[in-house]
């Protein structure tokens, strides 16, 4: 295993950790159902069992150019993807958040994907239709609205 795995899954194994430490300061159970500690106690379980399968696992030896995890096309992908989220997160107050989420799921997916401008924008357009929709008319759930009020 090499050094990169070990990181990722000691990582994971402490995520799965806090989950658990922070949700024990939850209930577990109520009287008659689950708590709100349930889900995530059970979450961070399943955050240490991949941790676990993380590092019993056995990578193949590489080549000398492969083992260079942090560089190439992907990780200019994943950046731009990073960077694409803390924008929508930061416009959410001026644009709302359907439109944010929308913009947000159409340029990830022509970054990830390199599907054409024209389905990434009727992603977008379904996207914060959806969300408008769904969360902001059938469940009646305020969403934070653009400086227009929509």
């Amino acid at each position: 295993m090499e050094l990169h795995d070990r990181i990722d899954a000691g990582a994971v194994l402490a995520l799965g950790s806090a989950v658990i430490f922070f949700s024990r300061q939850l209930t577990y159970w109520n009287e008659y159902a689950p708590g709100p500690g349930f889900f995530p106690f059970w979450i961070g379980v399943g955050f240490i069992l991949c941790g676990l399968l993380l590092s019993l696992r056995k990578t193949p030896p590489k080549s000398a150019e492969k083992r260079r995890p942090f560089w190439g096309q992907k990780t200019w992908k994943a950046g731009f993807i990073l960077v694409t989220l803390a924008a929508a997160v930061l416009l959410v107050p001026v644009l709302g958040l359907p439109i944010g989420l929308g913009l947000f799921a159409g340029l990830t997916m022509r970054a990830a994907g390199r599907h054409s401008w024209i389905l990434c924008w009727l992603v977008a357009f379904a996207t914060a239709a959806g969300v408008q929709f769904i969360f902001g008319a059938c469940l009646d759930i305020p969403l934070p609205k653009c400086m227009l009020g929509w």
